[in-house]
This record gives C-alpha cells, structure tokens and sequence, in this order.
C-alpha cells in the first residue's frame, strides 16, 4: 500500500506468469496527468536493467493498472532490517546497481526525487542483488529537446520527497530559502 495506490500479485490466466499489479484509484492522485507521467517515465526506462521493467497499463473510468514485472525479494528497507545491517561490500553492489539506474535516469533529464530503500527492490528472494528502482510517482518527468538525447533537466521547483533522504537544495526550497534544484538532488539521496 503506498500514497496513492496498492500493489498485488496477479497471475496471467494463460501464461500462469505472476506479475505486481499498482492499482491507482482516479480520485486519490491529483490530476491524470501525474499517473500518465509516472508511465512515460517507465516507457523511457525500457530494457534498463536496475530500472522496475512496466509491461503494460490499463486505464478505466475510476482506476488505472500498472502492470510491472514482480520482484520476489521485497524492498531494500525489509531486506536490511530482516538482515540487521548489510556489510561494506554488499552496501557497494546496491550502490553500484542504484547508481546504474541514477546515471541512466539523469542521462534522459528525470529527476527520481524519492530515492530511498523503500523504493529499491530485491530481484530475488533470500538476495541482496540485484536491486531495481521503482515509483517515479514524483519523478520530474521527461524533457524533450530537438535531438531527442533528453540529458538536460529543467529547473526544479516543488520541494518533494522523503525528508530523511531530501538533498539539501531541496530543504532549501522547502523553507523558502532556496528557489530551485535539479536532478543532483539524487546523489545525496543515494549517499
């Protein structure tokens, strides 16, 4: 269950394939576009491998269904307080994944804003990687530019995200002391 939906397993009736299934209810998020947004991120981020793969969508009068591949081992937030602690060397391979999916994001110009272990999942059951970044409900979107390489970010302007992972700059806008920041907000998330 997060802010603006809930996640369940659903089997395919002909494949017997499990896969997530986000349920958005139309009246909980602010505007459609937001939902269409979170999808077009997911669109552009096809085929990365430490990026949370969407296989399709549906959307009906009152509701929309994202269709994701499942993750079997859960988030990064259960997995270390089941574990209790993660060693230097396994805290390495998690950044290593999550700043594989970082790079390729900020590469396009999307700014994930709301890094944080509950929205990194464990491919697998009983292991730690490999790790996949998910929820761009708050991701700053894509910018299309002429070459279509995307790459640059507008300036940000809405203070958004969780506050113990909030890069400064953030804060900064969120106490109105600062007017905006970019996709940079990531890394000290990531740190």
């Amino acid at each position: 269950q997060g802010s603006f939906g809930a996640v369940s397993t659903y089997r395919n009736l002909l494949t017997s394939r499990e896969y997530a299934v986000k349920t958005i209810v139309t009246s909980e998020v602010r505007s459609r576009h937001k939902v269409l947004k979170e999808i077009e991120i997911f669109h552009h981020c096809k085929g990365q491998d430490n990026i949370l793969q969407l296989v399709e969508f549906f959307e009906q009068a009152d509701r929309f269904y994202l269709v994701f591949e499942k993750m079997e081992g859960g988030s990064l937030l259960e997995t270390i307080e089941r574990r209790g602690h993660l060693t230097e060397q396994e805290a390495s391979l998690v950044i290593r994944d999550i700043a594989k999916a970082l790079n390729y994001l900020h590469k396009k110009g999307i700014a994930h804003r709301d890094l944080k272990p509950e929205n990194i999942l464990c491919c697998k059951a009983g292991q730690l990687v490999p790790v996949k970044l998910c929820d761009f409900d708050l991701g700053s979107g894509v910018v299309s530019d002429s070459g279509g390489s995307g790459g640059s970010t507008p300036e940000l302007l809405t203070p958004v995200g969780s506050a113990e992972f909030m890069a400064p700059e953030v804060v900064d806008v969120w106490v109105e002391q600062g007017w905006s920041y970019d996709k940079r907000c990531d890394l000290w998330s990531l740190g």
